[in-house]
């Protein structure tokens, strides 16, 4: 089993540097066989087709990787160790998959049908909620803990302020980087934390910051 879901993420992988690299109409089957060191009759044993691959890289992404950001809301925590878990975990996951940001941009940029096919099924299979999230923003606004805004406004800007410097980071660095003495590691850690600064003071209600 081991080996299998090794192997599957070897696939998934390099197949999505080859998506990010030539798009979905650019890559190939035969050069993602190659690079991930299967024969071609195994690749389309696997997915299909390119199509089929394709989309479950973004099951396996969102699946793997964001849903696990999601499962540290089954517990009961208060509304501002949501926030910081939340930036945390997700700024953690950005930097531990650098290539996420720029596959799903590529993916957006060509009207983002497959990642909206994908949350849809996994929604409807109940295997992928955000009700968690939003009912302790909700509940936050009841007990007087944020100021009252829509909740959808509120995740987008925590979504949004995690996702930027991943994102930009090329252009971030050339205007205000010196990189003989950057210290990527030490700036991540302390993005979180202004992040976190950020968003908490400007929910919080006005006099009691």
């Amino acid at each position: 089993m081991g080996k299998n879901i090794s192997k599957e993420e070897l696939i998934l992988q390099t197949a999505m540097q080859q998506f990010i690299e030539k798009g979905r109409h650019g890559a190939k089957m035969q050069e993602i066989a190659d690079k991930a060191g299967i024969n071609k009759a195994l690749l389309h044993y696997y997915y299909r087709s390119k199509e089929k691959l394709y989309a479950k890289i973004f099951e396996f992404l969102i699946w793997n990787n964001v849903s696990e950001v999601f499962k540290l809301f089954e517990e009961d925590i208060s509304f501002t160790e949501f926030i910081r878990k939340f930036i945390y975990s997700y700024t953690d996951l950005l930097n531990k998959n650098p290539k996420i940001p720029m596959f799903l941009l590529r993916e957006l940029s060509e009207g983002g049908n497959t990642v909206k096919a994908v949350l849809k099924n996994l929604v409807d299979s109940k295997k992928f909620s955000v009700e968690k999230p939003l009912t302790i923003i909700n509940t936050a606004m009841q007990k007087g803990e944020m100021v009252q805004m829509d909740p959808k406004q509120f995740i987008a800007t925590l979504v949004g302020s995690c996702l930027f410097f991943f994102i930009a980071e090329p252009i971030f660095a050339t205007l205000f980087i010196d990189e003989s003495s950057f210290n990527r590691d030490a700036f991540i850690e302390k993005r979180k934390e202004a992040i976190y600064q950020t968003i908490l003071y400007g929910v919080i209600p006005r006099g009691e910051a």
